[in-house]
């Protein structure tokens, strides 16, 4: 059973870092305004992945880690992933990748557009158009991720929990 909490751990790792990276990736590429709260959330999100992954994995080896530290620590991880992933998915509804024309479902959204701003003359500028199914997918891929992070913290929460004696 201690295996299932070690692959437990490892995928909550994996998928914790994939999160901080893509939205740490969308962030820097945000042209204009400030960078959307939902992807400073996640990058917040994926952060707490990591620790509570690193933590988690301590408290194999370490008894003081094991117990309620650790499971209230997935807990809190699993719920704070699991709401950057609906807020992402609720503003990346509607999108499709494919469709990059100028005021197509991709080129208004804010996760994806990079940003835009208006000139004097009231005309609307975002960044060009080839970026935009790039940063597209990149979110997509981290609503993705921020999914299956949150399944492997609730995995390795309930393989701590049934492993706690042992």
């Amino acid at each position: 059973m201690q295996i299932l909490n070690h692959i437990a751990r490892f995928f909550q790792l994996v998928f914790a870092i994939v999160v901080l990276i893509l939205s740490i990736i969308l962030s820097r590429h945000q042209y204009y305004g400030k960078v959307p709260s939902q992807t400073s959330y996640a990058a917040f999100a994926g952060a707490l992945g990591v620790i509570a992954a690193i933590v988690g994995t301590a408290s194999l080896f370490i008894d003081r880690l094991k117990g309620i530290i650790s499971w209230v620590l997935d807990g809190v991880t699993a719920i704070a992933l699991l709401a950057a992933g609906i807020a992402y998915a609720v503003a990346l509804s509607g999108t499709d990748c494919n469709d990059t024309k100028v005021g197509g479902s991709t080129w208004d959204n804010p996760l994806i557009s990079g940003g835009c701003y208006y000139d004097d003359d009231g005309t609307k500028w975002c960044h060009e158009r080839g970026v935009v199914k790039k940063r597209c997918t990149r979110a997509t891929a981290d609503a993705a991720f921020m999914f299956l992070a949150c399944v492997a913290c609730f995995g390795a929460l309930a393989s701590s929990y049934f492993t706690r004696h042992r």
